[in-house]
């Protein structure tokens, strides 16, 4: 085998690699198994918390499980084919295997409960505007940085510190709480 043979399937073979890899990038993402609309849920005054349900009670949101889904699109007919595939993995008591989208590095911790329950804050605000999608999100529509994290939790110390006049010890187990960084990262 010559040379140039050698170059051009080393030259041929890093093209492809390129190829593939780029094809990876540019078409690479989360899909799921339903085009389930979120906007067409939410629209009907639906709380993320009603189908998201361990968000109000753990660390994870949690998927929903096929029998809360099943509840409201058991009966009736239907044209739709998102239902139709619902249906089929209900029928077979069957969970959906959704895709879980949004992924935090393995050394944050984020509990969901404490900023869902008790600082009331929106699934919107790091979830992004879920309420305006007629099919799930292929990447997360917001990437929270630290800085974002380290941003809300200042903001909300502030908030604290400008409620409580006078020096008091929950004053200070608020700001080691919302900005020790122990409580994000284990």
């Amino acid at each position: 085998m010559g040379v140039r043979r050698i170059v051009l399937i080393v030259v041929v073979g890093l093209g492809l690699l390129a190829l593939a890899y780029s094809a990876a990038w540019v078409s690479g993402g989360v899909y799921q198994p339903i085009a389930f609309p979120h906007k067409t849920h939410l629209d009907l005054k639906l709380a993320c918390t009603g189908c998201h349900q361990r968000a109000e009670k753990g660390a994870v949101a949690g998927r929903p499980p096929t029998a809360l889904c099943m509840a409201c699109h058991a009966g009736g007919d239907t044209k739709s084919e998102e239902i139709k595939k619902l249906r089929s993995y209900g029928e077979k008591g069957q969970e959906v295997p959704w895709r879980r989208v949004w992924r935090l590095p393995s050394h944050v911790s984020f509990p969901h409960r404490p900023h869902v329950v008790l600082a009331k804050i929106k699934c919107q605000d790091c979830h992004g505007p879920m309420e305006t999608l007629t099919k799930p999100p292929a990447r997360p529509l917001h990437t929270l940085s630290m800085n974002d994290c380290i941003g809300c939790h200042e903001s909300r110390e502030k908030a604290v510190a400008a409620k409580i006049k006078a020096p008091q010890a929950h004053t200070v187990a608020a700001r080691s709480l919302l900005n020790d960084c122990n409580s994000c990262h284990r």
